[in-house]
């Protein structure tokens, strides 16, 4: 081999591109969502303290199977239900970044208080349709959250 190529395959081994060797993991959207992460109040209060802490902790809380299961036509947000209005300054994130997750985006918003979070708002968006999964606080990662909520609430435009 050339100096060349011995240089070109340590920098690719440095640079992590060693080909994956585990077969991709298919996600249908009827399976169940996998179990959720229920996280103490210590960690929550830990995921309240940056933006990224958040995304991760709401990656957890929301797995891309319980998106799918919760983003159904009849449960898209009422725009006639309030959704968070938020004070400044305003931390924003996405989940799910660089993955193909059939939504445009899947993304929170949150108000701050003394350097922290103090409520968020959660997302999923696909052209024009909107689902508000869940308003939420420190509190509420420490419960879990309600993927296949009635559809025939009257937050959603799929009630009667």
């Amino acid at each position: 081999m050339s100096r060349v190529a011995y240089i070109c395959f340590g920098m690719c081994l440095l640079a992590g591109c060693a080909k994956d060797t585990q077969p991709p993991v298919t996600v249908n959207a009827t399976q169940s969502p996998s179990p959720t992460a229920i996280v103490s109040a210590a960690e929550a209060k830990v995921a309240f303290d940056s933006a990224d802490s958040l995304t991760k902790a709401l990656e957890r809380r929301w797995p891309l199977a319980a998106i799918r299961t919760y983003c159904i036509p009849e449960r898209r947000h009422n725009d006639g239900s309030q959704n968070l209005v938020a004070f400044s300054p305003v931390w924003k994130g996405i989940l799910y970044s660089g993955v193909a997750t059939g939504f445009d985006r899947i993304a929170w918003y949150a108000s701050t208080r003394n350097g922290r979070v103090d409520q968020y708002s959660l997302g999923a968006y696909r052209g024009n349709d909107f689902w508000l999964l869940e308003i939420g606080d420190e509190n509420t990662l420490q419960s879990a959250p309600e993927y296949s909520p009635n559809p025939s609430n009257q937050r959603f435009v799929g009630h009667k």
